[in-house]
């Protein structure tokens, strides 16, 4: 198999002779030396071929080579191993016409800009995970702190109604509350009901006409009351809305929706008929409509 020189065969592939060097190196391709000029660098032509195909560069086999790089005979060559540091002279790679050096140059550059931009990649993607796992850990301890907090003083009102020694408020005349301007009249009158989680994990119902109202939800009479509203707002564990009866020519229907407001923009969900308010319908819309203004 015939031998060629390093800057021939650079040339050859139309890439830089240390291009060349540093694939050689990574295929594991011993050299050998030139018999004339000990500086110069032969590589065996089936040994370019594979590294041609390797990189999928096309190896122009048919274009002649340059004088003073003549083609060499195996038996005519010494092969010794090529140190790993040594670097090819500069009157070798003058023998490279400048159009080849210019791309030779361009293709440096790109696989250059390609391992940056892979090691950027690579580093958004740590920051994000990493930005992920702090905002979790941030939750979760703000969600620990709001549990031991709240802890104590659900425990201190079960304690207070299961003991039957606490002392009671003594009996006497209650004070009698300031009658209300009308126009307080008027707006209380329009505040919708209000279904409240409370923090004993009950619901509360509490209507600004009747004030707090028993009732046992999801039972005939909860659906019977809700049969009378127009609105009411609901307050759970996962999120809150205002739910409004559906209109159709002026008159309303068994349809119900709810509505969020933030920032300037509405939320809507459908809630469905009066028999589908549920505390679980409830909720789980609820928590759809937080979930909602979350993403946003």
């Amino acid at each position: 198999m015939t031998l060629l020189p390093v800057a021939d065969g650079a040339r050859l592939l139309g890439i830089h002779p240390k291009t060349l060097h540093h694939w050689l190196k990574e295929a594991h391709v011993p050299l050998s030396t030139h018999p004339t000029d000990a500086r110069m660098k032969c590589v065996m032509e089936e040994h370019l071929q594979q590294v041609a195909s390797l990189h999928g560069r096309p190896l122009q086999a048919s274009r002649p080579l340059d004088v003073a790089s003549p083609l060499l005979v195996p038996s005519q060559v010494q092969a010794l191993s090529a140190p790993e540091n040594e670097r090819e002279p500069a009157s070798t790679a003058c023998l490279l016409p400048p159009s080849h050096m210019q791309e030779a140059d361009q293709i440096q550059r790109l696989a250059s800009l390609e391992t940056k931009v892979v090691t950027l990649q690579e580093q958004i993607a740590q920051l994000t995970l990493a930005l992920l796992q702090e905002r979790e850990r941030s939750v979760e301890h703000r969600l620990t702190a709001l549990e031991s907090f709240l802890q104590p003083l659900v425990g201190t009102q079960l304690s207070a109604l299961s003991i039957p020694g606490v002392e009671q408020e003594p009996p006497g005349p209650r004070p009698v509350p300031r009658p209300l301007h009308p126009v307080e009249q008027l707006a209380r009158s329009r505040m919708p009901p209000l279904i409240e989680y409370s923090a004993l994990g009950t619901y509360v119902i509490i209507s600004s006409q009747e004030g707090e109202v028993h009732l046992e939800p999801n039972s005939r009479a909860w659906f019977d009351w809700l049969a009378t509203l127009s609105s009411f707002r609901f307050v759970g564990p996962m999120g809150r809305f205002t739910g409004h009866r559906g209109y159709k020519d002026g008159q309303q229907t068994r349809y119900w929706s709810a509505s969020r407001c933030v920032r300037r923009h509405t939320y809507k969900q459908y809630l469905g008929m009066t028999e589908s308010l549920t505390i679980a319908n409830l909720e789980r819309t609820a928590a759809r409509l937080q979930s909602d203004i979350e993403a946003r």
